[in-house]
Order: structure tokens, then sequence, then C-alpha cells
């Protein structure tokens, strides 16, 4: 049974979306001004089952060619062998299933945003439209696949129209994920001695890569001060525990860089960090908010 289980949640990968999720759905929550409550959990969890779908389809569509790739296969269990395919196309099946009745108990209005979500994970992984290894369509499936949408499901479960908040808040979302998604790979190509056949930073210069992180850089700032000190959108003690929980998660980085005196500083892993701070920050304060207002009765 516990090896089931193990199986199970290799083919789910939790930990590699668990923050995501957290991160991007509070962030449109906050946005939106919504409250720790029914409504909050239910829209975490079909963001998760909708997430989820795509791990578990990107699985199964990657194990035909992981099958034969020694590294790649380590990390599928349908590649090697443990999950039948036909039980991960179940698997991914039910979580679908899950996400759309979950969004449809939130709100009708919520359904085209989940379709779409879990359209995005199909779509980027399947044979026949898959965009991998295709330069600009590389950062731009990865961009718009998970963020944005579960960015927009969060906002709009508690704010069914399109304003001017959620505007910036969607822009701000895809300049870091693409700005996320640029530096992993830079960071991940710099540590191979061999370079990988399908890299989307392989496809476009250095130097195009530069103005992308400079231009995604600016984007997101602009949009981030836009939506911090015009629109109001996030409440000064949200950013507070952010702000907070960045320092804790990054030190140890910092430390562990400071005593490689070769490692060059852009090894330092920055996104995933600040995803993980923005995920416990915005937890941090709707727990605390739920805490006084019990106190508070």
């Amino acid at each position: 049974m516990i090896k089931r289980v193990q199986v199970f949640l290799q083919l789910l990968r939790p930990k590699d979306f668990l923050f995501l999720v957290l991160a991007y759905s509070l962030l449109g929550i906050t946005v939106a001004q919504g409250e720790f409550g029914t409504r909050f959990i239910l829209l975490c969890a079909a963001n998760f089952c909708a997430v989820a779908f795509s791990f578990i389809f990107n699985q199964l569509a990657d194990a035909p060619a992981d099958t034969f790739d020694e590294n790649a296969s380590s990390s599928n269990p349908i590649a090697q062998g443990k999950v039948l395919p036909a039980a991960a196309a179940a698997a991914a099946f039910v979580s679908a299933a899950l996400a759309l009745a979950l969004f449809g108990l939130l709100d009708w209005r919520l359904l085209p945003v989940g379709l779409i979500l879990l359209a995005l994970g199909a779509l980027y992984s399947s044979p026949g439209t898959r965009v991998r290894g295709i330069s600009m369509l590389d950062l731009a499936g990865h961009s718009w696949l998970l963020a944005p949408a579960v960015s927009a499901s969060g906002y709009l479960a508690f704010q069914p129209r399109f304003t001017s908040e959620l505007l910036f808040l969607l822009l701000a979302v895809t300049f870091l994920s693409l700005l996320g998604e640029i530096t992993r790979e830079q960071s991940a190509l710099s540590k191979l001695n061999t370079l990988p056949a399908r890299q989307t930073v392989l496809n476009i210069s250095p130097r195009a890569a530069r103005f992308l992180i400079l231009l995604c850089s600016a984007g997101a700032l602009l949009s981030g001060v836009i939506l911090l000190f015009f629109l109001h959108a996030l409440p000064l003690r949200a950013v507070i525990f952010i702000l907070i929980c960045a320092g804790i998660l990054l030190i140890p980085n910092l430390l562990k860089l400071s005593r490689q005196t070769d490692a060059p500083l852009k090894h330092l892993s920055l996104y995933a960090p600040l995803e993980k701070a923005v995920a416990l920050g915005l937890l941090v304060e709707y727990l605390t908010s739920f805490l006084i207002k019990i106190i508070s009765w």
C-alpha cells in the first residue's frame, strides 16, 4: 500500500507545483480582496487538481521518449513501468473532472477558466500540438501554461469581472513566469557539460536572452508598482510577510554561494524561493486575519 502511494506521488509530483498553486491562487485571491473560508479552500483545491492534470498528462506524453532516456525515466513512473499508461490516463481524467466540478461548484462562470487551464496543459504536452523546443513558443507555453490562469481563477472566484487589477495582475504574473523560465534554463545550462538538443535559450542568441530578461524584469516591476502603489491591490501586512519569508528562504542560498568562491552570482536560484515566499507569506496573512477575526468574536 505504501509503495502504491509512493508511485502515485511520483506520478503526481505535487512537490513540483504545490507552492506554484498556492502562490498564484493566493495572489489572485488577495488582489480580489477575498477572505479565508470555504470558497478559498475550494478554489485552491480546484487549481491543484487542474495543475495536477497538466503534470500527469505531461508524464504520460513524455513516457515513450523517456523510456529510452535513463535520466528522464528515473522521474517518470510510466516510463519505468511502475504505472500503466491506462492507469495514468485515468488519473489525469479524474484530476480534470474534479477540477471542473470544483470550478462549477464555485461559480459556473469559472468553468471557462478551468477549461482554458486544462486545455493549455493538454496542448503543451500533446504530441500533435506540443511546442517545446520551438524558440519563443516554448517560453510562451511555460508562461501561459499555469501561473496566469491560476491567478485569474483566484481573482475571478471573488471578483467575477474584468478590472484593471486583474489586467495588471496577469501582466505581472506573465512577465515573472517568462523571467523565471529564462533564468532557470540559463542556470541549468551553465551546469551542463553537454547541451541538450531542445532548450529554448539555445534557439535565441545570448543578446536576445539578455534583452528578454531586461524586458520581463521591467514589465514585472512596472506592473507590480502599479498594483502595489496605485491600485493598492496588496495589503501592507501581506507584503511584509512575503518579504520576511523571502529573506528567510534566500539566506541559506546566499550563505551557500558565499562558501563557493568560484560560483558566479547567476547560479543563485531566486525564482523558486520567491515563489515559496509569496505562497507562505500570503498564507500567513490569511491565517493571521482568520485568527484575529476568531479572537475578536
